[in-house]
């Protein structure tokens, strides 16, 4: 069996290509304040400093990963999916020989490249777990593999680094295509059995255009044509909203205004940051239906007194210091960025006894570019001259509403309060600059050569021409 949590903390740590191309979502959120300092673009950021197109960061980290799981000291893990026939597991548990046996093992299929075939019996597909890789294409032959295993009498193992996401995939697509299950049947009749799978968001989408080509993928197939079309672009997409999480403790507290539309980009969200408490505040898009593992709390226009949140921050602060003295981790989303700051920053002044001024340190840290209004300010003030406890008929507030208090939510795109941001962002370059010990100013005019010369001013794609004709 799994453990949920700490699958997902190794996945973070050795499976997630994602987090390994970033390096970490700390490092990376620290770094985009830099490109705000630089005026640099992400692409340019990633293509050249990071991530060159053509050696991607993923198939350099899957190098490292069988000797990291041995540094983790990985146990094997697996779980029976149909009963005598399919198991899906990780990598330790395929190469145990001695569990192999015990399970009754005829068949291996690794959906990964740190096990190589060793026979006819074994089929390895060498696919990372990125959200941009192509699994699609092999999934015909995964699944004639695992059929005609079955039909010999066979047991088969499917297998990944940490048997969640690219195993999965192949199971998901193998009991679509015979049992004509849909993709979200087919991962929960999995889940059911193996609760800590979740294929990356990539993957996902993949399983649908695996339908949509009749479960028979081709270059040529005009769906897998559209998907491949398509599929960058909504992987950037997906991941620039990873980016703009917020955390505001680490593991415990995350802030967003923007939540997909799309149900499997929210429930990938959510499982990449470990996600298990929702709050919303109104202004906010329709929150899709949600796992039953998430709870969600909204909070909606009416219980706003003048579209302001003060008199229901200790609502919303108890939700979130429940959630994080159960263990879990909290989300709170809102499309106006400021209620989501206030509701996030107010939970926090209330639980660590902080100042206002305080509270403004740590917010200018994580969000550089936000401006606070005055009525954001005066909120967080009386929140806690209210002794985080405010009410309708406390002297202060009663004036303050009185006064016309709802004037002027802000955003973080806002541009006052200059001084400050720019020592904030100047500190953040100098603090990234240090860590990786390279000189400023050196790294600095490094910059500025690569970006003013010729090849800066092509597109992405004349980009990626460029490498693959070199």
């Amino acid at each position: 069996m799994c453990d949920n949590k700490v699958t997902r903390f190794l996945c973070f740590s050795v499976d997630r290509g994602t987090r390994l191309k970033l390096w970490s979502h700390h490092i990376f959120t620290r770094c985009s304040r830099l490109l705000t300092v630089t005026g640099l673009s992400y692409s340019f950021f990633l293509s050249f400093l990071f991530l060159p197109l053509s050696s991607r960061v993923d198939t350099l980290l899957s190098s490292f990963s069988i000797s990291t799981m041995a540094i983790l000291n990985i146990p094997p893990s697996v779980d029976e999916i149909v009963n005598r026939q399919l198991f899906l597991g990780n990598l330790s548990a395929a190469m145990s020989s001695e569990l192999r046996k015990q399970l009754g093992i005829t068949h291996i299929l690794s959906v990964c490249p740190e096990f190589p075939s060793t026979g006819p019996n074994h089929l390895m597909i060498a696919v990372d777990d990125s959200e941009y890789d192509d699994l699609l294409i092999r999934l015909p032959e995964a699944c004639q593999f695992i059929q005609k295993a079955l039909s010999e009498g066979g047991r088969v193992l499917v297998h990944c680094v940490m048997g969640v996401s690219r195993s999965a995939t192949v199971l998901c697509a193998f009991l679509m295509q015979s049992r004509k299950f849909s993709p979200s049947q087919a991962l929960e009749f999995i889940r059911s059995r193996r609760p800590c799978v979740q294929p990356n968001y990539g993957f996902l989408k993949q399983l649908h255009a695996f339908a949509q080509c009749g479960y028979h993928p081709s270059a040529e197939h005009p769906a897998y044509i559209s998907w491949k079309r398509r599929q960058e672009q909504d992987v950037t997409v997906f991941l620039n909203q990873m980016i703009d999480t917020i955390p505001v403790i680490r593991q415990q507290l995350y802030l967003s205004s923007e939540l997909p539309d799309d149900v499997e980009q929210v429930q990938s969200l959510l499982f990449e940051f470990g996600i298990t408490h929702l709050l919303s505040i109104s202004p906010s898009a329709t929150v899709p239906s949600l796992s039953t593992l998430v709870r969600h709390h909204h909070i909606p226009d009416s219980q706003q007194e003048r579209d302001t949140i003060l008199l229901v921050l200790p609502e919303m602060c108890n939700f979130i210091r429940q959630a994080i003295s159960d263990g879990g981790v909290v989300l709170v989303y809102s499309e106006m960025e400021s209620k989501a700051v206030l509701a996030s920053y107010g939970y926090l002044m209330s639980s660590r006894e902080l100042t206002p001024k305080q509270v403004y340190q740590q917010l200018t840290e994580a969000l550089p570019l936000f401006n606070r209004s005055s009525n954001f300010t005066r909120q967080l003030e009386l929140f806690d001259a209210c002794s985080f406890a405010p009410t309708s008929d406390h002297p202060l507030i009663e004036e303050w509403l009185n006064s016309g208090a709802s004037s002027g939510w802000n955003s973080r795109r806002g541009s006052s309060n200059s001084a400050e941001v720019a020592a904030a962002l100047s500190a953040t370059a100098l603090s990234i600059l240090s860590d990786t010990g390279l000189d400023g100013k050196a790294f600095g005019d490094t910059l500025h050569r690569l970006q003013s010369s010729p090849r800066m001013s092509k597109s992405p794609a004349q980009l990626q021409a460029i490498e693959v004709q070199s």
